[in-house]
């Protein structure tokens, strides 16, 4: 890992698998003990720092790819993924069954080039201006991560989407916990409450975004307390 060989690849290859696996599809069981196990078959902290960090960055590009219908131009090694139609979203835990998560993004200096990037989006995407109100933006991460079970957002921000129209608001909780199903038209039912084409890649890509940052900070948390 980071540039050079490590003995026992395979074994980091199944811990890495499913550390991913888990931060990616159940973040809210994720703890010390998986971030213990990377340790375990030798991956010093800086490479898992990296691993949360690409986990938490293929979140968003997914998310982003399924809520515009991007199609991939490109072949690839790994299968394609299947589901039945009408999935359902996994069950989520109530707030006292989160993870703990702190202000573990301090660990990201380890990849100083990682953090700047990472900064440098956020200040763009959430912080800047653009079409979407800063409050709209607020209940689009609300709505986000709780559903990655991410306890660094205030319970009041949790519930309160009121000012948002039914339609994102819908859109938001289905990108956030079932992105694969996300169809034109969920989209088009963005359009009808009045949003250009604009504001819609700015509701799919703050969605997105907060879907990385809640398992960015769910992924560190656990390193930092490992």
């Amino acid at each position: 890992m980071l540039g050079r060989p490590v003995a026992g690849l395979p074994a980091q290859e199944a811990a890495l698998a499913a550390f991913a696996r888990t931060l990616t599809a159940r973040p809210w069981t994720l703890g010390p003990d998986d971030a213990r196990q990377l340790a375990a078959v030798g991956l010093p902290r800086p490479a898992t720092v990296l691993a949360v960090g690409l986990v938490a960055m293929f979140n968003y590009l997914t998310r982003v790819a399924d809520g515009t219908g991007i199609e991939a131009d490109y072949d690839s090694p790994l299968p394609r993924f299947a589901y039945r139609d009408g999935a359902e979203a996994v069950p989520r835990p109530a707030r006292e069954g989160w993870p703990p998560v702190d202000d573990s993004l301090g660990l990201l200096s380890l990849l100083p080039a990682v953090e700047v990037a990472w900064h440098g989006w956020r200040n763009y995407l959430i912080d800047g201006d653009g079409p979407l109100p800063v409050a709209t933006r607020q209940r689009l991460r609300s709505i986000a991560a709780m559903a990655a079970c991410d306890g660094s957002i205030e319970p009041a921000d949790l519930t309160d989407t009121a000012d948002l129209p039914e339609p994102v608001a819908a859109f938001a909780d289905r990108l956030s916990r079932t992105p694969w199903l996300t169809r034109a038209a969920d989209v088009d039912a963005l359009r009808s409450t009045g949003l250009d084409d604009r504001a819609i890649l700015h509701v799919i890509a703050t969605v997105a975004y907060q879907s990385a940052e809640s398992r960015l900070r769910i992924g560190l948390s656990a390193v930092a307390r490992s």
